[in-house]
């Protein structure tokens, strides 16, 4: 049941599933749609989950959709493709952000990036200052979480995907998933409000 995208149904937007039958018959097109379609999520979770780095981010991605292309079949058609790209995704990064620490332990190299801050041109610069110094403080705090924690918070909140599609793009219990998402709140709560 493999789909290819014609002239006379272009108006008509293929479903992950179909595009990724696609790629797995070499069909670049449908690579392309799928890049266009996820690379913005794929790296705001790749950030995240790098505590900011944008450039290590930007790393992960390409290797993602890397990964993707040359080896579409990893994927299987029962599977969510969301689910499945979001835990490649915190495969990644988790791995990535493990290599860094051992260069930065062994002084090879030593990462650090600061988030910029975007503010209204409605606020007054007094409430911009206020507004970016606790979105700033947010940034800390949320970077400083456990790993697995930063993951599931921005699942939920950042990618508004329901409890159980955060378990299974991380590959854990909806319990685990609930846990680490209050576990998360309630740090971000008691560091940020105290």
């Amino acid at each position: 049941m493999k789909r290819k995208i014609t002239q006379k149904d272009s108006n008509i937007e293929p479903t992950d599933p179909e595009l990724m039958l696609q790629v797995v018959d070499g069909d670049e097109k449908a690579f392309e749609a799928l890049v266009q379609r996820h690379e913005d999520t794929v790296f705001r979770l790749a950030t995240r989950i790098l505590n900011g780095n944008v450039e290590e981010a930007r790393d992960v991605a390409q290797d993602v959709f890397i990964q993707i292309w040359e080896n579409p079949r990893a994927w299987k058609p029962n599977a969510l493709f969301t689910t499945w790209l979001y835990r490649v995704t915190m495969n990644r990064s988790l791995n990535r952000r493990r290599m860094l620490k051992l260069k930065s332990f062994f002084s090879i190299s030593d990462i650090k990036d600061e988030d910029a801050i975007l503010t209204s041109k409605n606020d007054t610069p007094d409430k911009q200052l206020e507004e970016g110094e606790n979105q700033l403080q947010l940034e800390r705090e949320f970077n400083r979480l456990p790993a697995r924690q930063r993951v599931a918070l921005h699942l939920r909140y950042r990618e508004e995907l329901p409890v159980n599609d955060v378990a299974e793009a991380m590959g854990v219990s909806v319990k685990s998933a609930e846990s680490l998402i209050f576990r998360g709140k309630r740090t971000l709560r008691g560091n940020i409000f105290l």
